[in-house]
């Protein structure tokens, strides 16, 4: 810091001694940036002049030259990154000339404008003789835009050490690159009291995808009772295709503006005789220019039949999005952002009856709890790690026969990231390799080669493929993939286009396709011909016959459907197909079965899906399926991936039929609470795991230690299991309702509101329920409920044990308790329960259960209990263990009622002895030696 403080205060000098000079309205801003600005953030660590990053692509800053169009100015001056990511913008800096007094509402707007819209919570607005801090976490408002500033300096300050450390040690380059904006941005206030009584943060704390979504959703309500009111024959689906496609229309228009593709259109619409009129006008003129689906003729739209809505709904919502009023700035959304927000807008649906319209969530999501979108890093981490690796070192001739795909695409969040791999790899390879360029491929601007319009279109056209089930999805992924297309685009690019009579965008009818990626056409007679066209119905060989020709795609990458209903029908459908099984009932799974079949030989797969799979005893023949491919890479993600939804997923990583004798697999185990920004693990972080450890165990289970699996695979080997000896039933599901305070009847019994540990049960009942079909879910026998059982909680304690307890009075238990009974009048309920509360047990059951690995309180299940192994036991082992169990039971009852600390201490001290006897008699039942012994006390 020293060095860059000795250098500032030279700037300050310089500044001081020529300030008039300076401070005069004929000294301008790209002068003041040249001579200070440029300097002062080089002395903070940044390399603004690239005297050192040479490679256009992989520079921390980016410097824009002023561009202007009517009304706003589309790029900031300054925009920092920190490597390797060059997508994210740390902070933005607008520079302005000292002349011009800083504290105005337009410039702070301005600079605001740009941050917020790339979801940066704070940006920088100087002249170099001062240094405003803006708060950029609010939604713009440039009425109150002035109340934003978070922090002033002069540049006299600047000379000060200890406020120029304030300035290094937030945007310092090292300070960026470790954190220190989102440290600083975390610790800021939220408003709270006057601010907002005053009417200031109007806009509210929200990200730019929460606050367009907002916008969407109120649009969508207008439009569609809008539509509604002056075409009452148009019936819910109808309206939410035309809603979705005026909205699409108008989005787009706004990003050809913002992104200087295109004058501003929409800017007058609202100012003119038929604002909807107008804007059939230009969709009408843009549509031989940009040919794709946008801007196509739509039957209902653009049909003869079709009235008009009020013109004043549509002019009003045309001026709210039009820029410069707008808060929205579509140079500055990135287009995943716009991706994550469309997929969180299909989530619902215009329905429309003959009186009314009303806006509603899908069936589906409405079931789910809402919509879950992949996180962007999670996105990119999965790319990179496929398509990514599978390219690098392949020439553009190579990569043009290849194919990419998600067979289940949203609103083509994988697809955009998959189309920016591909585009940033073409344009590294033809930078590094300008001898081997073909004609039209590139061509130069601001002396570094950039991938011609025609080049983008091929890649797209060539490799990115996608389906959906949903229309509206797949109209929404081509439209995020038109606007990836478009980015970088200049308006000289498309008027030469225009002059050669070639259409901007491609048709992707052929890429992006609305169809069942699980059920093919062959479905037909098992349904009425109304159900199959409901299901969807395709045959990829149909739908892309060159790929599948080919032998299939070369990755398949997404984040395919949780828990969707399947009929019975589609089950058996599946089933015939090896596509899941009667057991298998989840929706994930079969996507990737089907996505392994239609890959290449070799081809990769990775998903985002539930881990449940890796342990779950239902999935036994789905690991199977799976282990007859390489596992690359398996990564247990923490439980808040998903906003809002408590979800266990992992990353799974494989290569279809490949060789997969001495394959390690990568496993990677992120802690339950741990936050995530990105992935960023390296080769050494990862634990390996033999394949064929996997393949051999008689579950298949994806355990993720080796010595684990083996020891294991020993026990299950060697002993018969706990299902042979006992039966489950979970207790009932209560509707506090029906629960009377005394006994009604002889059908009533008191209901347990007690808790069970480990050898105690702590008695308390809530009053008295019937055994009948008042009960939601209720074992349809009395005998769980009465005489002598174990009863085991569904949740392990903090200590990562089961408990469990005998009890034998009657009453009945809730869902968190399971009873359990003995098949035979041979078996001991106090042995099973010195084994349930054991230590080897807790262990079998944790380590092969992937939730539990993360999980503070897993949840125990009775098809996974029931598998466990249980030991061969001779008579003395029996008549010892039962000794010790009553013993243990006794002592723990003298607790609960012990009068004194130093009884509840001598009885403490003798629980535990007991406890560890019980632990070493069911080791050597089990015949586990010393270093087994030690696996097991490790991993608790």
């Amino acid at each position: 810091m020293i060095q860059s403080f000795k250098i500032v205060q030279q700037l300050v000098a310089n500044f001081k001694a020529n300030e008039a000079a300076y401070l005069a309205s004929n000294y301008s801003e790209s002068q003041v940036r040249q001579d200070f600005i440029d300097k002062f953030f080089t002395a903070l660590g940044w390399d603004v002049t690239h005297s050192k990053q040479f490679n256009p692509y992989e520079q921390e800053v980016k410097i824009e030259n002023r561009v202007t169009m009517p009304g706003t100015q589309r790029r900031a001056d300054y925009a920092f990154f920190i490597m390797p990511n060059y997508r994210d913008v740390k902070f933005f800096t607008e520079a302005k000339k000292p002349s011009r007094n800083l504290s105005n509402a337009d410039d702070y707007y301005q600079a605001i404008r740009y941050a917020w819209n790339a979801n940066t919570p704070i940006a920088v607005l100087t002249d170099f003789e001062e240094f405003h801090i803006l708060d950029c976490r609010y939604k713009p408002d440039i009425k109150d835009s002035l109340s934003r500033k978070l922090k002033q300096f002069h540049y006299s300050q600047y000379a000060d050490e200890e406020k120029f450390k304030e300035i290094f040690f937030l945007f310092g380059r090292e300070a960026v690159a470790n954190g220190s904006l989102e440290k600083f941005a975390a610790d800021l206030p939220k408003p709270r009291g006057k601010a907002i009584q005053g009417g200031l943060f109007k806009g509210g704390y929200k990200s730019v995808d929460e606050a367009f979504l907002e916008q969407l959703d109120e649009y969508r309500n207008t439009l569609a009772k809008a539509f509604k009111k002056e075409n009452q024959e148009l019936g819910g689906e109808e309206l939410t295709e035309a809603v979705q496609r005026t909205i699409d229309r108008l989005v787009f228009i706004r990003f050809l503006e913002d992104k200087g593709i295109e004058e501003p259109q929409i800017i007058g619409l609202h100012e003119n005789k038929s604002a909807w009129n107008s804007f059939l006008a230009i969709c009408k003129r843009f549509e031989p220019k940009y040919n794709g689906l946008i801007f196509k003729p739509h039957r209902i739209l653009d049909g003869n039949n079709f009235n008009p809505p009020d013109d004043r709904d549509f002019a009003d919502i045309c001026g709210e999005l039009a820029d410069p009023t707008s808060p929205y700035d579509f140079d500055k959304i990135p287009i995943s952002i716009l991706g994550s927000i469309y997929e969180r807008f299909l989530g619902k649906v215009v329905h429309a009856t003959d009186k009314r319209v009303k806006v509603e969530e899908k069936p589906e999501v409405r079931k789910a709890g809402g919509v879950y979108y992949t996180p962007e890093y999670i996105v990119r981490y999965i790319v990179k790690e496929t398509v990514g690796k599978l390219i690098v070192g392949k020439t553009p001739e190579e990569i043009e026969k290849m194919s990419f795909a998600d067979i289940a695409c949203g609103s083509g969040s994988f697809l955009i990231e998959v189309y920016s791999e591909l585009l940033e790899y073409h344009d590294r390879w033809y930078n590094a390799n300008p001898a081997r360029i073909e004609k039209d491929d590139v061509f130069e601007r601001d002396s570094q080669l950039h991938l011609s319009l025609k080049k983008k279109k091929e890649i797209l056209i060539n490799n990115v493929y996608g389906v959906d089930i949903d229309f509206q999805a797949t109209e929404v992924t081509q439209l995020s993939l038109y606007l990836k297309l478009l980015e970088n685009v200049s308006m000289n690019e498309t008027h030469q286009m225009g002059l050669f009579k070639e259409t901007i965008l491609p048709n992707l009818n052929g890429n992006i396709v609305c169809g069942n990626s699980l059920i093919g056409t062959d479905i037909g007679g098992l349904f009425e011909s109304d159900e199959t066209h409901k299901l969807k119905a395709m045959d990829y060989e149909d739908v892309f016959p060159k790929i599948m020709k080919r032998g299939g795609f070369d990755v398949v990458v997404g984040n395919p459907p949780y828990g969707a209903e399947l009929s019975i029908a589609e089950q058996d459908y599946l089933s015939k197909y090896n596509l899941s099984t009667k057991k298998t009932k989840e929706s994930y799974s079969a996507f990737v079965v089907k996505g392994i079949k239609l890959l290449k030989q070799s081809g990769r797969l990775s998903y985002i899906i539930p881990s449940a799979w890796t342990g779950a005893v239902d999935f036994i023949d789905f690991r199977k399926h799976l282990l007859k491919n390489r596992i690359a890479k398996i990564i247990l993600l923490p439980f808040d991936i998903f906003k809002d939804a408590y979800i266990d997923t992992l990353l799974l990583f494989m290569n279809k039929n490949q060789e997969y004798a001495n394959q390690k697999v990568k496993t990677y185990v992120y802690g339950k609470k741990e936050k995530l920004i990105d992935i960023e693990l390296g080769e050494n972080d990862f634990n390996l795991v033999d394949q064929i450890l996997w393949i051999e165990s008689n579950t298949n289970k994806f355990v993720f230690e080796e010595k684990s699996i083996k020891l294991i695979q020993k026990l299950y080997q060697q002993n018969q299991k706990l299902g042979d000896f006992i039966d489950m039933k979970r207790g009932v599901l209560l509707d506090k309702g029906i629960v009377e305070v005394k006994q009604i009847s002889n059908n009533y019994y008191q209901y347990f509101t007690g808790d069970i540990y480990r050898y105690v049960v702590n008695i308390a009942f809530g009053g008295w329920v019937p055994f009948s079909d008042k009960l939601k879910e209720r074992p349809k026998e009395i005998k769980w409920f009465v005489g002598e059982r174990i009863l085991l909680r569904r949740l392990v304690n903090r200590q990562r044990r089961m408990m469990a307890n005998i009890v034998n009075s009657t009453f009945i238990t809730n869902k968190n308790l399971y009873s359990i009974l003995p098949k035979s009048n041979e078996v001991n309920l106090k042995i099973i329960l010195g084994i349930l509360n054991s230590k080897i047990i807790s262990y079998l059951y944790l380590s092969q259960v992937t939730q539990a690995t993360k999980d503070d309180f897993p949840q125990v299940t009775i098809k996974d209990v029931l598998t466990l192994p249980i030991p061969r036991i001779n008579s003395i082992q029996q008549s010892g263990l039962i000794k010790l169990v009553e013993q243990l039971c006794e002592i723990r009852q003298k607790i609960s009622i012990a009068k004194t600390d130093g009884e509840i201490n001598r009885f403490e001290l003798l629980s535990a002895s007991l406890d560890h006897k019980i632990d070493d008699a069911v080791y050597e039942m089990y015949r586990l030696n010393e270093e087994e012994i030690k696996i097991v006390e490790g991993s608790l």
